[in-house]
């Protein structure tokens, strides 16, 4: 049994930025980002073959079929087993994989489809293997080597946070001593588009998504991924690796209501749950990383759940909405929160929240501009429809050894 539990690896591209530090920079900046480029898979074998040529090799093996979710997956697993495993010293055995989300590569289906309808007889025949979400999940774990446990968890936006809940459980009970966690980018068709454009989850413009303010009117989307590797303690400190956080404690659950209507009480158990777990009081909280998408109806069940939660410190503990930053990249956007989070623990600052004009919660502490501070304890939220919620709590490392 692991009593403590660190994240030792970490890497993401979101956003324009191509990796952790890109990421720090648009944090600390503070401000909503134009459109992000798009991925570009020899780009990102390029910067693995600069520092680590045999994981760039593997990388380009496992994703020579791949579309650009799979391969922007493959990109950040490897770069975040390179960081914090350089010397290869995890047994393969002991290396579990989890890949966050869903019906990752919709867009991929849909194409397949079209050339079903009407070139039956050119359809790839690895379509009868790669249409899995299994696929993406042991691709990555023929990138980065992992022989252990090996799943996808679904739980819709929730689902990096859900994914390190099960990481959590699955490193905890000794079962793996490390497992990965991907969050790839989502790749959806345009019939899933054209759905949260009907039901009104999407703004019709970027300018018109603004996390925690009165006027928004729906997300708007953002391109991201992510990789943490999540490791026990004890073997962390066996390989004098550098650990860049603790996971003091994590809740997953649902409300038992399949509809995609938000729901304040179920995020608050999460919460609650969450404290539970790593003994500790909401008063512990330094900040908070919301889910915060800019939908009005799920911004204000989020509020509602923090005020109860903190009490009469609603108003001292910050709360910051990551996609007024980088928009909402949906599947992965819980693991790309738990990376900004870690990086404002290691960094001393805490990221504002761009677009605040007319705030839906006067109560709450939402700073506009990035803080200066030295936060000790945070708490990530994660939704997803059906009222799924997930919440992860991060304590900052004091001391390596």
């Amino acid at each position: 049994m692991a009593k403590h539990v660190v994240v030792t690896g970490m890497a993401v591209m979101a956003g324009g930025a191509e990796d952790v530090a890109g990421f720090e920079a648009i944090l600390r900046a503070s401000r909503r980002l134009e459109a992000a480029p798009p991925f570009d898979w020899e780009r990102g074998l390029a910067r693995l073959a600069s520092r680590w040529p045999e994981r760039e090799a593997r990388a380009r093996r496992a994703g020579r079929t791949g579309g650009a979710a799979l391969r922007a997956a493959l990109i950040v697993a490897a770069e975040a087993m390179a960081r914090a495993d350089p010397d290869e010293r995890l047994a393969a055995e002991d290396l579990g994989v989890l890949i966050a989300g869903s019906n990752l590569q919709q867009g991929e289906a849909f194409a397949a489809y079209e050339t079903f309808r009407t070139q039956p007889a050119y359809l790839s025949p690895r379509h009868g293997y790669q249409f899995l979400d299994s696929h993406v999940m042991t691709a990555v774990a023929e990138t980065v080597g992992a022989q252990g446990p090996g799943a996808t968890i679904g739980g819709g936006m929730a689902s990096g946070n859900v994914a390190v809940t099960m990481a959590l459980d699955l490193v905890r009970s000794g079962r793996v001593a490390a497992c990965l966690v991907v969050g790839p980018p989502a790749d959806l068709s345009p019939a899933e588009w054209r759905a949260f454009a009907t039901m009104g989850a999407l703004a019709p413009t970027p300018a018109e998504s603004r996390p925690f303010d009165r006027s928004s009117r729906g997300f708007t989307p953002g391109w991201g991924c992510a990789a943490l590797l999540i490791e026990a303690r004890k073997s962390a400190r066996g390989r004098e690796a550098n650990m860049l956080a603790e996971i003091a404690g994590a809740c997953a659950l649902t409300g038992a209501d399949q509809s995609p209507a938000p729901d304040s009480a179920t995020a608050l158990r999460a919460m609650a749950g969450a404290l539970r777990d790593a003994k500790l009081a909401p008063a512990d909280i330094d900040c908070i990383g919301a889910h915060a998408t800019g939908a009005p109806a799920g911004d204000l069940a989020e509020a509602e759940a923090i005020r109860r939660l903190l009490g009469g410190r609603a108003a001292h503990a910050p709360v910051n909405a990551l996609k007024a930053l980088i928009g909402h990249s949906l599947q992965s956007s819980g693991l790309l929160g738990l990376a900004a989070l870690i990086l404002q623990l290691r960094g001393g600052f805490l990221h504002g929240t761009a677009g605040l004009v007319d705030v839906i919660a006067d109560d709450l502490l939402l700073p506009r501009e990035t803080l200066s501070a030295r936060p000790r304890i945070v708490l990530s939220n994660a939704y997803g429809f059906g009222t799924i919620a997930a919440s992860v709590l991060l304590r900052r490392v004091e001391e390596q050894s």
